[in-house]
């Protein structure tokens, strides 16, 4: 559930930065959050209270305005949840000190916060993010988001585009790749 890089279940992103970190590469200090979103949506009973948002807005043809409302209500629902206390405790206790950068693994960075606090808010920001209508309409008729870890990652520079990194990690990998990095770490591959 919560997991340092190197512990982390190997898939897509996460397995190319532990691949990166196993050759020596610098990687920034990586935090793999896999199954707590799920963990967070079965409890608050979200799946539940979203699919009757949503009652409707998919029929024969698509209510644009039930859309946007349920949209709307989604969203809200995962950003006024709660996070069981013991588990965000149990994040902030791993996270790096410092700014963090908060995303899904294989996607764009979402958010750069200053400390764990501000990085726990921003993971629920994050997970509401996938209720935004573009989003929804992207995976339309399927409502339940992908299933993708989220990570938290130390950020103590600007993400930056490394070439030089992006070379020596597309011979590790044996593909092209692009390198986004921090204070000379790897922090996003593309």
């Amino acid at each position: 559930m919560i997991f340092p890089l190197n512990k982390a279940p190997a898939a897509g992103e996460v397995a190319d930065l532990q691949k990166l970190q196993a050759a020596g590469l610098p990687v920034v200090a990586t935090v793999v959050l896999q199954g707590l979103e799920t963990e967070f949506y079965q409890l608050a009973n979200l799946a539940e209270q979203i699919r009757n948002a949503f009652a409707g807005v998919f029929g024969a043809r698509l209510d644009e305005e039930r859309l946007e409302a349920a949209c709307a209500q989604a969203e809200r629902l995962v950003r006024e949840s709660y996070l069981l206390p013991e588990r965000a405790e149990e994040v902030r206790r791993v996270l790096p000190e410092g700014r963090l950068l908060v995303r899904y693994a294989g996607e764009a960075p979402f958010a750069l916060e200053p400390s764990s606090q501000e990085a726990l808010w921003a993971l629920k920001r994050l997970w509401a993010s996938r209720w935004q209508v573009d989003s929804v309409l992207e995976r339309a008729p399927t409502l339940a988001p992908p299933e993708v870890a989220s990570l938290v990652q130390a950020a103590g520079g600007d993400l930056l585009p490394d070439e030089a990194l992006a070379q020596r990690a597309s011979a590790v990998l044996g593909r092209g790749v692009q390198v986004w990095a921090s204070s000379g770490q790897v922090a996003r591959l593309a």
